[in-house]
């Protein structure tokens, strides 16, 4: 039996790929991407926008706080520079304490008082103003009553604003960009806190400065400069009490820096811990959002054993 020969396999060339079709592969799948990373890119502006108007809007907001610190102490500088200046100072100051007044969810005495205060600063401005004094403290070196009121009414009410932010502040579920705001608002209404109580001890047993040719701007700067602990030395009190209390800011400033601010910002975008009693010993629990923190479920096994025993 003669065998047939094997029949060879047909040829089958490779056919190379059409560059066009190569280069549309190419742009689809750059455009695709270009379309989710800006599709990304836009989520997360539409959430920080979310988030800054939540804090610059909501009553909670202290985002609007900080920056109406940094406003003020800027208008401050313009109290001796410009007619009316004292007036725009008075007004923004005003507008900070009532707002922050607002967010701290404060008692209706202490809004009253804020109010009264801003109110008569405000008229206080105005008046020294028609009458030709150039700024309120110059105005109230020449009568000690209106002067030591002024500045002991605005050292005593920002002196209470500072721990009711501090207490609106640490009652959010959340460390978030808000408790941040809150925080430094803080740490900057100290600057404002201990540059009224250096005018209200200028007006009661001056002069506070060793240099002359001062203005209110000068106590702002002096503050700042003391709560930084930066200490150029221009400017020098000139009795005990003033040195005093520049060493009380100085300390303060740091503190609330290193302890304070630098826990909120540690611990950003984590959830807040409260203690519980769990056998005799507290332990930190996060904070369920939806739940009072204050109650506690009746069938949780972390009761306290002697509140069980009774209810049986």
């Amino acid at each position: 039996m003669v065998r047939g020969r094997a029949r060879a396999r047909p040829y089958d060339p490779c056919v190379a790929n059409d560059p066009i079709e190569d280069l549309q592969t190419v742009a689809e799948f750059v455009t695709s991407e270009v379309d989710e990373v800006t599709d990304d890119m836009a989520d997360a502006g539409r959430q920080v926008l979310g988030v800054l108007r939540r804090d610059l809007l909501s009553r909670d907001g202290y985002l609007v706080v900080l920056i109406m610190v940094l406003l003020t102490v800027v208008m401050i500088a313009i109290d001796d520079s410009y007619t009316g200046g004292a007036v725009v100072s008075a007004l923004m100051l005003g507008l900070l304490v009532l707002t922050t007044l607002s967010r701290s969810h404060v008692s209706h005495t202490l809004r009253v008082f804020g109010g009264v205060v801003t109110g008569g600063a405000l008229l206080a401005a105005i008046a020294a103003q028609l009458a030709g004094a150039q700024s309120v403290a110059a105005a109230a070196s020449h009568h000690q009553v209106f002067g030591a009121l002024v500045a002991g009414s605005y050292t005593l009410l920002l002196a209470l604003l500072f721990p009711a932010i501090l207490r609106q502040a640490f009652t959010h579920r959340v460390v978030d960009l808000n408790t941040v705001a809150a925080s430094l608002s803080a740490y900057l209404l100290l600057g404002l806190i201990f540059a009224s109580a250096y005018r209200f001890i200028q007006v009661l047993a001056p002069p506070f400065f060793n240099q002359g040719h001062i203005n209110g701007f000068t106590y702002i700067y002096f503050s700042y400069i003391t709560l930084t602990t930066v200490g150029y030395g221009d400017f020098t009190p000139a009795n005990d009490a003033g040195r005093a209390i520049a060493i009380l800011e100085g300390l303060f400033g740091q503190v609330f820096l290193v302890t304070i601010v630098a826990l909120v910002v540690s611990n950003l975008g984590q959830e807040r811990h409260v203690l519980r009693r769990t056998g005799g010993a507290p332990t930190a629990t996060p904070v369920d959002v939806g739940s009072d923190p204050g109650e506690i479920d009746p069938g949780d096994p972390d009761r306290d054993p002697d509140a069980r025993q009774g209810e049986q």
